[in-house]
């Protein structure tokens, strides 16, 4: 069956236990018995970004599956060669990890995945990690409101302003009024033209489509912190992936 690589964690003198994203069983854990010294049996298959053809024995009740044996696909190792698209791939493929349950199949969110990885090949796009986001979202059911108060339900501009936030302790954004009585501590300010752009983010029909969605920095800035307010929100704690997408940020990247 075919699997992505989420997390790899050595495992006492040559095993490895391997998070994985299968297209049939969904999020599974499984022991690769020997795994840092088979070549024969995982020889390049067990890398990070690899789309790989995964073996399974079968497993008993309450025990962890074992890794037969894997091969790989389709290798994105040489994302690492651009520092951006790298860092967006690595926090993709952590948000996956963290925001899916074990074992429930989602064939869309695994395609969506695979497609990150197809187009940071291309090259980064923040826009494009947006889209990502959202869709993320929208497919493990937690898409936050963002055509309307989440509170009251006004969608007028003039509601909707520059005062606006996310707020993700009230599942989306919150207008003018609502946002000066409800306004939650895990809330960022959203404004107008940020919304827009999530909106438009949102309903891209690919991720290629979504490639090419100008804003200018500020309102991308703001769109991106109130996402990742909401995001950070359901994970419930840091991602690494993205002390390191700060750290590029900082270098000008």
């Amino acid at each position: 069956m075919n699997a992505i690589v989420l997390r790899l964690v050595p495992y006492r003198e040559a095993d490895v236990i391997a998070t994985l994203f299968t297209r049939d069983l969904g999020k599974i854990s499984g022991l690769a018995r020997a795994a840092r010294k088979s070549r024969r049996r995982f020889g390049g298959a067990l890398g990070l970004l690899t789309l790989i053809d995964l073996e399974l024995a079968e497993r008993r009740r309450g025990q962890m599956y074992t890794l037969r044996g894997a091969q790989p696909v389709e290798s994105f190792a040489e994302l690492a060669t651009d520092m951006a698209a790298y860092a967006h791939a690595s926090y993709a493929t952590e948000l996956v990890r963290e925001l899916t349950a074990d074992e429930q199949p989602d064939e869309s969110l695994f395609d969506l995945l695979l497609a990150l990885y197809r187009e940071l090949r291309a090259g980064a796009s923040v826009p494009m990690l947006r889209a990502f986001e959202l869709e993320t979202l929208a497919l493990v059911g937690l898409m936050p409101v963002l055509d309307q108060c989440a509170a009251c339900g006004a969608s007028d501009d003039d509601a909707l302003d520059e005062h606006a936030v996310l707020d993700p302790a009230k599942g989306g954004v919150l207008c003018r009024a609502c946002a000066g009585r409800f306004r939650g501590p895990g809330a960022r300010a959203l404004p107008s033209v940020s919304r827009r752009l999530l909106l438009e983010a949102r309903s891209a029909a690919s991720l290629r489509a979504a490639r090419d969605i100008q804003a200018a920095p500020e309102a991308a800035a703001a769109a991106r912190d109130a996402l990742l307010a909401v995001i950070l929100a359901h994970v419930g704690k840091p991602l690494r992936s993205l002390e390191f997408i700060s750290k590029l940020r900082g270098r000008g990247s």
